[in-house]
């Protein structure tokens, strides 16, 4: 497994080390300790290496607990820097002393790594591998005589080649002759292909020969004209999926025999074998071939297939495996192997046979996996929230120019492509909403979490899967808030870097005497289940936060919080829809990524912003209030990609906000909350939005219909939503202008009386309008007048039809 732990350790000491370190290095308390910091980055670096390279358990753990020491120690070395520099803060008693970091017994550790490394690269260089040497008979005689020799010593081959086609086995069967070229595969198929019983047994019988250059076509039009069915020049002038349908409709039903000469490739074969028909009619398929990979790999499967006995979930699972995975004769008979040897007389094997699954896995997907395991039962998960975790977590790895959580989303999809991760729902567009994970997979991910330390899963309610909490090195908690005022109490879990609470609770206390000095190191504090009355001001000792998820009913943030300088998300739900003011300091928090709050939140406006205003790490907010003018806030806001914002008139100024100043932008919701006014004094003004968006929600804008001509012609919108009289007027006519990517369309509660629209409107909708997965919807709800759903859905009959 990767270990996630070094990098961030690495990641961390860099900016220590760099004069472009957080705002805490402008603490000489901190400086002073830069030469310190500089040689244990330069120790630590080589570790690198050995985690690449070295697939020694027990030193792998042993480097993961020094990695793990020195990031506490760096950890909380900074953590009494700043409360050093911050002597006006809510204390709780946290630290009585202030402590300089140690890394004696740390260097020691890693210098014994390091040799302990080298021994054993040492003793593998100096051992002498003797080699096997297969000696093979050799034919040295001329090609006449050894046809000849071939011919009459092939008798016994080809008897045991018969009696295995001609066995009383139903199911298709497929048999392979193996060997070098020369040996004489092709003549001993020939032989056993023309024998008289072979002849009389099956009722068709067809020869194809591949080579290593082939084509699909050439090879399919061989196979039927073999059969006798038609010429090849009129078969040549048919399609791909023409000749395959005759193909198959050949053999369908009928005992036949394919002798497919020479294969080259497993391509080939994967090219083929879906248009031979398994009707029990106990027909065969004959191959020769020169790898035997080829062979080997159609036996595995076949154990593979045969040993799962019908268990669906190990099916599912062991074929997003094997497609997802190295397409090697030994990798295909080491999962044979292994599901013989679990599944067959253990009836709780099943976890032993997934479990390939995860051993399997790459690096980089593991972690993220086995995370997924750590939530409750049968929970929905939603993806975004899982990706922010991920990416707090250190999960994520960069890759060119890829968001992280673009890159997430990827590690994501490939989860679900090996089946590991179920799609509980989708998006208008398709994509995926939730996900959630079987229960025999959780189960799964428990078993090796325990194993590897990853986290535990603790309860004092029943809520999740009783156990003991065991304090000391545990570094990941998936608890209920009884755990947490447990350890709030008693400090047992001082090296706690993430904690996920799960049960509801409807009122939980967080106040001042119950700070969070047990939990200094946390990096992702998510108590988005229970309830609390205030943020606790103590939540400002948390420096290392980069995840910070709470439930609360408070309308002013702290100005505490943005000394959270390693935020990156901030979550906070609410019961009501009410207001927020956000503190004037808000832009300390410098890497935050994502602002999700259930509330109208204001940021204090500046005029002119410098760039130390401005949020560049942003990507997500919501929901900001803004006036009609908006140019300096959203400045302020250059690179976000998903805006949910409620704007108010202004009497001075009704311009609508000119969002296209925002290029990045993919996702926007406006809301006007004043939808009771008889007319809006945005519905006369200019529109503008960026030609990167594809899903925009409007609500209450009171909107001219002739302003719709510039939301059609934006290139890459796929969903729009128009909600509580978001245009206003009696008739929409949609004119000439394209919605050129539309996928999804909703009216709601709208005032329209006539919409006239036409095909030609809606390109993408008549271009997938046949495929089942693109399937296209027109969605209507509590429309004024109810003649307008029939003309609706008439519209709607031409997408979907």
């Amino acid at each position: 497994m990767a270990n996630i732990g070094l990098e961030i350790l690495m990641e961390n000491l860099k900016q220590l080390i760099c004069s472009n370190s957080p705002p805490l290095m402008n603490n000489l308390f901190v400086q002073e300790k830069q030469p310190q910091l500089q040689f244990l980055y330069q120790e630590i670096e080589p570790l690198r290496t050995f985690v690449m390279v070295d697939r020694d358990r027990r030193l792998a753990r042993r480097l993961r607990n020094v990695v793990n020491e020195a990031e506490d120690i760096v950890d909380l070395f900074l953590t009494n820097g700043f409360i050093r520099n911050n002597r006006n803060i809510t204390m709780c008693g946290a630290i009585s002393t202030y402590q300089t970091p140690n890394f004696d017994s740390v260097l020691e550790e890693i210098k014994s790594i390091k040799k302990e490394f080298m021994d054993k690269k040492m003793q593998s260089q100096t051992e002498v591998l003797q080699p096997t040497v297969v000696t093979l008979p050799s034919r040295n005689i001329t090609s006449a005589v050894l046809k000849e020799e071939i011919i009459v010593g092939l008798d016994d081959d080809s008897m045991v080649l018969v009696e295995r086609l001609t066995g009383n086995q139903k199911q298709l069967d497929v048999i392979s002759i193996v060997g070098m070229g020369g040996l004489g595969k092709t003549t001993l198929a020939t032989k056993v292909f023309s024998d008289r019983f072979i002849v009389y047994h099956f009722h068709v019988r067809a020869w194809v020969s591949v080579s290593q250059a082939y084509s699909k076509k050439d090879l399919l039009i061989s196979l039927l004209t073999s059969i006798g069915k038609q010429a090849p020049e009129e078969i040549y002038k048919l399609k791909v999926g023409k000749i395959s349908e005759l193909l198959y409709k050949s053999l369908k039903g009928k005992r036949y025999l394919i002798v497919i000469d020479d294969l080259w490739s497993a391509k080939a074969w994967d090219d083929l074998k879906m248009y031979f028909p398994n009707d029990n009619t106990r027909s065969r398929i004959l191959l020769t071939t020169r790898l035997s990979e080829i062979s080997l790999l159609i036996k595995a499967g076949m154990q593979i297939a045969k040993k799962c006995q019908g268990l669906p979930l190990a099916v599912v699972v062991i074929a997003g495996l094997l497609v997802k995975g190295e397409k090697s004769t030994y990798a295909w008979e080491k999962v044979a192997e292994s599901v013989i040897s679990y599944i067959v007389g253990d009836p709780k094997g099943y976890l032993d046979t997934l479990a390939l699954s995860y051993d399997h896995l790459p690096p980089h997907l593991r972690n993220c996996f086995l995370y997924v395991g750590g939530f409750p039962e049968d929970c929905k998960i939603p993806v975004r929230r899982l990706i922010w975790l991920w990416v707090a977590e250190g999960f994520i790895h960069e890759d060119g120019e890829k968001l992280l959580e673009e890159v997430a989303e990827d590690y994501l999809m490939e989860l679900i492509d090996r089946s590991l991760l179920i799609v509980a729902e989708r998006r208008s567009n398709g994509g995926v909403k939730a996900c959630l994970i079987h229960d025999l997979l959780r189960e799964l991910c428990l078993r090796k979490a325990a194993e590897e330390n990853f986290f535990q899963q603790i309860s004092r309610s029943g809520y999740l899967s009783s156990s003991k909490f065991i304090p000391g090195q545990q570094r990941r908690l998936f608890a209920d808030s009884g755990v947490l005022s447990e350890i709030s109490s008693d400090h047992s879990a001082p090296h706690i870097r993430s904690f996920l609470c799960f049960n509801k609770e409807w009122y939980f206390s967080l106040g001042v005497q119950r700070c969070f000095h047990p939990f200094l190191l946390l990096r992702v504090l998510d108590l988005l289940t229970i309830h609390t009355s205030i943020v606790p001001l103590a939540l400002e000792l948390l420096i290392h936060l980069r995840h910070l998820a709470l439930w609360s009913e408070v309308t002013k943030l702290p100005s505490s919080v943005c000394n959270l300088w390693n935020l990156q998300t901030l979550i906070l739900k609410e019961n009501y829809s009410g207001f927020m003011k956000l503190p004037e300091n808000i832009a300390k928090m410098v890497n935050l990524r994502h602002m999700w709050i259930e509330m109208i939140i204001s940021i204090p406006d500046i005029h002119n912003p410098s760039t130390s205003d401005c949020f560049y790490n942003l990507q997500t907010i919501s929901m900001l209030k803004l006036h009609s003018r908006a140019e300096s806030m959203l400045k302020r806001i250059p690179n976000v990609r998903k805006l949910g914002c409620a704007v108010y008139e202004d009497k001075k100024d009704d311009a609508f906000p000119n969002f296209s100043l925002l290029d990045h932008l993919e996702t926007l919701k406006v809301i006007q909350p004043e939808v009771l006014q008889a007319e809006s004094m945005l519905s006369k003004k200019y529109i503008s939005f960026p030609v990167t968006l594809k899903k925009l929600t409007l609500s209450g804008c009171r909107l001219p219909w002739f302003s719709m001509s510039t939301i059609q012609s934006l290139p890459n919108l796929e969903i729009l939503k128009l909600l509580n009289y978001a245009f206003e007027g009696p008739t929409w006519d949609t004119g000439e202008g394209q919605f050129r990517q539309l996928k999804f369309l909703k009216l709601q509660n709208l005032d329209i009386h006539e919409w006239e629209a036409y095909s030609s409107n809606f390109p993408c909708q008549l271009q997938h309008q046949q495929q089942e997965s693109d399937f296209k919807k027109i969605i209507w709800e509590h429309l004024n007048k109810e003649y307008m759903q029939e003309q609706v859905a008439a519209l709607a009959a031409l997408f979907v039809r």
